[in-house]
């Protein structure tokens, strides 16, 4: 691969280098994020407009203040001499750590170096940036110094130059699927250049919560098998039946069930073919010859994420719409952070032949007769990159579920017009360019209105990390305080009913025993106190005082919990919603007691770029598009954390 000399092309950048790795950026890299988050691209700063800080004065001092940023307040701290900004500090944040961490680091940079605060903000980290930018203007007007003066100071000049890079592999994308790819194909000896539209590694997997499924080599994670866990295995069987899935395959199923509490086992039963049953009444399509193939491509991917010293820890889950516990946790790590730090490592230890291109979305794919054999993309610098592979492009630029216009476009399934708003759970970024790419070389689009909706969203910023309570079996309450589902249906029909809840809202109730709160934190690493003070989350002593803490009538909120606690303790069936599993820890019984505020948003897509077996990309009479490849939620059928898994059988296909 031909190395890019940073020094030339910016000559004030810091250039972060390993090896044959090479990142384009242009400021330091926080140094809990050095193998893969980069600041960005920024040329040298050529001061232009009118009220430069080198006039400006200031009452000397250390002055705080926070702004608003993406899930919280962002507090700097400043110190002012008389004439200059001297240092900002950030000391509060609440954004997520990797995909806030370029803006930590470069905006205050930018801010003393410039002696401005008309600095860029960081791709993807829009409102963390801005949030920085106005807690140092307060700071200034605190100072008695002119705010609206350095919002015209000194601001980076764009750079109009092209560079060219010779690879043997492009990946589009550096969430995931597209991080599994570069990283599988770099093991493998092939030096590759990742696009990535934001200044950070991760995509979504940084704010999905992190789960990893896993099926093999967790037995002391399991969870003891309960009469629920059971009621809901035989109702999984009887729905494959009934939705046509052979007999023989059910039947299989059955019989390695009874096989193996036979042989004295107590845990949770699980297997890749009860996982395909499983995920094929839940998602739609063919359970054997779609979900079981795909069951593998996950184990395969575990074993290769084990192989990199990714571990798990804890008792395995069910979360919501997806409730069989199944799902791990990365050890010491929120979210999908642990998946990137294993990415960090390998990428660091094995001196693996990657150039991330951050800040630098993909705008055309170079195509040479009918073959892709390149792309293109403007770096937030202005530097335009061209890069030509030799090997073919993968697009992993994930889904659209950030794209209201798209969505509304192919939607099917939802009561959306064009006055509504659809919120998202994605992180910036999510809005379909690959889907376009590949679409104007022909590729065709399938299935693009099987939209999944997430339906218990943060009610004020839309995240997925705030839940307190049981996500998969907890006790779902509408904003009058009245039970209105069967709390273990897939997302599907869950997010339905929310919609026709008042105020399109519902609350997760729970008590001291299943909120999942350890040592004052949610699973996410969210303080419930934190939550508290920002009416993200609601305690009481009391299940009466909970309700008129959410507006709810105290009498109809303790009816729903003792007539829930009642199934939970299996003195009645679940009659009116028929939830099979229930079982004691279910109950709300001891203080002190929890209601989630929650609601919908957009938060995966699942059809896609029609793909071959290979993930070649194909046209809509089944010709395959040489040298594109489309892999994780980009393709059509994949979706969530999970399908990082086509990233790496993609590239083990394609040097098979």
């Amino acid at each position: 691969m031909k190395e890019i000399d940073t020094a030339e092309v910016f000559p004030t950048l810091r250039n972060i280098s390993l090896s044959r790795r090479t990142f384009v950026a242009c400021a330091a890299i926080a140094a809990a994020q050095a193998a893969l988050v980069s600041a960005g691209c920024a040329p040298e700063v050529q001061p232009s407009g009118e009220g430069l800080a080198s006039t400006a004065a200031f009452a000397p001092g250390t002055y705080t203040a926070s702004a608003p940023g993406k899930k919280g307040p962002v507090t700097v701290e400043v110190r002012m001499s008389e004439s200059a900004i001297e240092s900002v500090e950030i000391v509060e944040f609440e954004d997520t750590e990797r995909i806030s961490a370029p803006a930590r680091e470069r905006v205050p940079q930018q801010i003393v170096e410039l002696q401005s605060l008309n600095v860029d903000t960081v791709t993807g980290a829009t409102l963390t940036s801005m949030a920085i930018i106005e807690s140092v203007a307060d700071c200034v007007n605190q100072a008695n110094g002119d705010a609206s003066a350095l919002k015209k100071a000194a601001s980076p000049e764009k750079s109009d130059e092209t560079k060219e890079i010779q690879a043997d592999l492009v990946v589009c994308g550096a969430g995931g699927a597209g991080m599994a790819a570069a990283v599988a194909a770099a093991q493998q000896g092939l030096d590759v250049v990742v696009f990535e539209k934001t200044a950070y590694a991760g995509g979504n997997a940084l704010v999905s919560g992190g789960w990893l499924e896993v099926f093999e080599g967790v037995d002391d994670m399991k969870p003891d098998m309960t009469d629920g866990n059971r009621d809901m295995f035989h109702a999984t069987l009887q729905k494959s039946l009934d939705n046509g899935v052979p007999k023989d395959f059910v039947d299989a199923v059955q019989a390695d069930f009874d096989a193996y509490f036979a042989a004295g086992n107590t845990k949770v039963y699980d297997s890749m073919e009860y996982y395909a049953l499983d995920y094929a009444s839940r998602n739609g399509g063919p359970a054997k010859e779609y979900w079981l193939p795909y069951a593998h491509k996950v184990n395969d991917l575990n074993n290769w994420l084990f192989d990199q010293g990714y571990t798990v820890s804890g008792t395995l889950v069910g979360i919501v719409g997806f409730p069989w516990p199944r799902k791990a946790h990365a050890v010491d790590k929120e979210n999908g952070e642990g998946f990137f730090s294993v990415f960090d490592n390998t990428v660091e230890t094995q001196n693996l032949p990657i150039t991330f291109l951050f800040e630098t979305p993909v705008s055309e794919l170079i195509v040479d007769g009918k073959a892709v054999v390149g792309a293109s993309g403007q770096c937030a610098d202005g530097t335009t990159y061209r890069v030509m592979a030799d090997r073919g492009v993968i697009l992993a630029t994930g889904g659209y579920s950030g794209n209201p216009d798209l969505l509304k476009k192919y939607n099917e399934m939802w009561p959306w017009d064009e006055s509504t708003v659809i919120p998202t759970t994605n992180s910036y970024g999510h809005t379909g360019d690959g889907h376009v790419l590949a679409e104007g070389l022909g590729a065709e689009l399938k299935n693009m209105g099987r939209q999944m909706v997430f339906p218990i969203a943060d009610s004020i910023d839309y995240s997925t990390e705030t839940i307190v309570g049981n996500a998969g079996l907890g006790l779902f309450v509408n904003v009058n305080g009245e039970r209105f589902i069967n709390e273990s249906l897939d997302r599907f029909a869950l997010s339905a009913a929310v919609m026709k809840q008042p105020e399109e809202k519902l609350f997760i109730i729970s008590d001291a025993l299943n909120s999942g709160l350890v040592n004052g934190y949610n699973e996410q690493g969210y303080s419930a106190d934190k939550l508290i003070e920002e009416s993200k989350l609601f305690r009481a002593d009391s299940i009466e005082e909970l309700a008129q803490m959410i507006g709810a009538d105290p009498s109809v909120l303790a009816k729903a919990v003792d007539d829930y606690n009642a199934i939970a303790r299996g003195d009645v069936a679940d009659t009116v919603f028929g939830r099979e599993n229930m079982s004691e820890k279910d109950a709300i019984v001891e203080a002190p007691f929890y209601a989630s505020p929650r609601t919908w948003a957009a938060h995966v897509t699942i059809g896609g770029v029609a793909v071959g077996p290979d993930y070649q990309a194909l046209t809509a009479d089944g010709a395959g598009i040489e040298g594109l490849y489309v892999v994780g939620e980009c393709s059509d059928g994949n979706s969530g954390v999970s399908s990082m898994s086509t990233g790496l059988s993609c590239v083990n296909q394609m040097l098979a």
